[in-house]
């Protein structure tokens, strides 16, 4: 059966499952259920805990024959597995382990994020049917806030909304640092403490994590603070200009295809025809209402001068190039480039 993480508490209360499934790319929040369901076996009575990395040379017959086995010590253990890289190796021995689940352990696996082909695979079923299945979304950034905001309550701490804010924008898509910063502010400030933008200010270095694919939600939904800092941040972490370029040039490329396609049917369709995911329609939609094809060839001669400077030629400033380019995403035209020369 399917657990929310916000519902795991209460039905670890209730009893333990034999198995536990933990899935997810955000670590912090993966961590944290891991850590409840390990709590929760200590307090039925499990006080043996068996350990299990499976890397590429495990051999998944020891934890077969540990299943198998009594112990020495306790009634029940906990069998504590985690893959960090899910391979055929390990599907087809977590095939073989439902086979040996009983009430006479509790089995936690921690896996990757999975996705929906193999949550429908037979082996896969089998467990989740067998167990809980805990699967972990990373929060979205309209929500952060509200999150951090509840962390600093459970610390004693009083964090205000534009305070939360502005720590959630030093260290979005980093829970981990975000909750680290609220610890410190702990240590630093005590517990009842009012934290306000100042303080936040004053005290939280930025740490925030981002992907090139950030940057492209950011660029095609025209939010240049978030863009601008997204970016100041991928180049600040060593990102390769030749792979922000790529970016940059592969979102403007499909803008311009859907271009000429909507002008033959509606956008809808011509998104379809190029592939472009249900969810991320909207922001090619936004993107399509703001920038004018005019616009859009602009961009596509300004990229190929940025393409010039990081190949070694003349070309602009490829910092100021990259900012250039993600102020026209956004829809605002600097006050002059190269091309206006």
């Amino acid at each position: 059966m399917k657990i929310r993480p916000d519902q795991l508490n209460a039905s670890l209360e209730k009893g333990l499952q034999p198995i536990y499934i933990v899935s997810g790319d955000e670590v912090l929040l993966c961590q944290e259920a891991c850590d409840s369901i390990r709590k929760a076996s200590y307090h039925h009575g499990i006080e043996e805990r068996l350990r299990f990395v499976a890397d590429a040379q495990f051999d998944w017959q020891d934890v077969t024959n540990e299943l198998q086995a009594l112990s020495l010590f306790s009634s029940r253990r906990l069998f504590d597995i985690q893959i960090d890289k899910l391979a055929e190796k390990h599907s087809k021995a977590l095939a073989q382990i439902v086979q040996h689940l009983s009430l006479d352990n509790v089995v936690l696996l921690s896996l990757p994020k999975v996705d929906a082909r193999t949550q429908k695979s037979k082996w896969f079923t089998a467990l989740e049917q067998a167990g809980a299945f805990i699967q972990v979304w990373p929060i979205d950034a309209n929500r952060l806030p509200a999150w951090a905001q509840q962390r600093a309550k459970s610390l004693n701490l009083n964090l205000s909304r534009d305070a939360a804010s502005v720590l959630c924008e030093r260290g979005e898509g980093n829970l981990l640092a975000l909750s680290q910063e609220l610890e410190k502010l702990l240590l630093s400030h005590g517990p009842g403490a009012q934290l306000d933008v100042q303080t936040i200010d004053e005290t939280v270095a930025d740490s925030s994590r981002y992907s090139i694919y950030d940057l492209s939600d950011r660029l095609l939904s025209g939010k240049l603070k978030e863009a601008l800092h997204c970016l100041q941040q991928l180049r600040a972490e060593g990102t390769e200009d030749s792979i922000m370029l790529w970016l940059f040039n592969r979102e403007l490329s499909t803008l311009v295809e859907l271009s000429h396609l909507a002008k033959q049917q509606n956008f809808r369709a011509a998104c379809q025809k190029l592939r472009i995911w249900d969810k991320r329609v909207p922001l090619y939609e936004s993107a399509f209402q703001r920038l004018p094809i005019n616009s859009l060839a602009y961009m596509q001669r300004y990229i190929a001068l940025l393409d010039q400077s990081i190949k070694g030629l003349e070309g602009p400033d490829i910092e100021l190039g990259f900012r250039n380019i993600t102020l026209m995403f956004c829809g605002i035209k600097p006050v002059m480039t190269e091309l206006d020369c």
